[in-house]
């Protein structure tokens, strides 16, 4: 797990700006939850499932909101190979599609190079039993599974978890209890951006506030005063914190980038090395294989019979 205070904190103090003079608390938080994107879109870690309901008029699914791409899929605990739309086409034209029968089943089977499959009909309107997940890219907003299912099916998708932006600013919601009887989560519309006491705030139902950082609250009137809610006040990662350097100097990255000098521009650019190096030196020894693990390939090799 990793705390988003641990990770600032050594951002501020390369930065020599404890105060946050230079650089806001918001802009360090926004460097910070970019370093993240870039880190865990390079790792593919962690990884996350989501199920998704498809049916015959529900074969485009848009990517869900908790997965940042897709690696894979299945149904009822087959696995669905992934393809991309322009491996699709080919197999389309080369008459190399999987026929697909009435009853769903599929035959792959080719008896003196004949085409398997008719290049007249188009493969989008195809239906039958669901064999692949075409995706234009691995974070493509739009699933297609092929063929277009029969029947309501659950596909279970698998990706890599899109994180919560970690923030310990005040929250945007708070608590409008104004009538006893209908109490209401009202969401402060007004962009982020190092608020403090008395800044004017605007909330989802065009009501202007007055924020006390203080007290965490806001008021409409002197009479109307509500408190923040925590509902989205995220301060921690699902990641290991074997990450927090790399956080650290991706996030110094970006915080001397900003500074459009050269002596600044340099020290981005050193940061960003040392932040490459650790996802280089984690890509040769984070990944499983079966020769990483006890019981794996060297397992049978170190076996000695007689």
């Amino acid at each position: 797990m990793i705390e988003l205070l641990d990770i600032r904190s050594r951002v501020v103090n390369v930065l020599q700006d404890t105060g946050f003079i230079r650089w806001s608390k918001t802009e360090l938080n926004n460097y910070i939850h970019d370093s993240l994107l870039d880190l865990i879109r390079t790792i593919r870690l962690p990884v996350a499932e989501s199920s998704v309901a498809i049916d015959p008029d529900t074969y485009l699914i848009p990517l869900p909101t908790g997965l940042m791409d897709i690696s894979g899929g299945s149904i009822e605990g087959r696995e669905l190979p992934v393809v991309t739309t322009s491996e699709m086409k080919r197999m389309h034209s080369d008459g190399s599609l999987p026929l697909v029968i009435k009853d769903g089943e599929s035959s792959i089977t080719q008896i003196f190079g004949n085409p398997l499959w008719s290049s007249v009909e188009d493969w989008r309107t195809t239906s039958g039993k669901v064999q692949y997940l075409v995706l234009d890219q691995k974070s493509s907003e739009t699933i297609r599974v092929w063929p277009i299912p029969l029947e309501a099916l659950t596909l279970l998708l698998a990706g890599t978890l899109r994180p919560t932006r970690m923030s310990d600013e005040v929250p945007i919601n708070y608590l409008d209890d104004s009538d006893p009887d209908n109490l209401v989560t009202r969401k402060i519309v007004t962009q982020l951006n190092g608020w403090v006491t008395e800044t004017a705030l605007t909330d989802d139902s065009d009501q202007e506030l007055t924020l006390d950082e203080a007290l965490r609250t806001v008021s409409l009137s002197d009479d109307s005063v509500f408190f923040l809610t925590d509902s989205n006040y995220q301060t921690t990662c699902a990641i290991d914190a074997v990450w927090v350097d790399a956080l650290t100097f991706g996030t110094l990255e970006r915080a001397y980038l900003k500074e459009h000098d050269l002596r600044n521009v340099e020290k981005s650019e050193y940061f960003r090395k040392k932040k490459m190096g650790m996802i280089a030196d984690a890509d040769r020894v984070e990944p499983l294989n079966p020769a990483s693990i006890t019981g794996g390939v060297n397992f049978n090799r170190l076996v000695v019979r007689r």
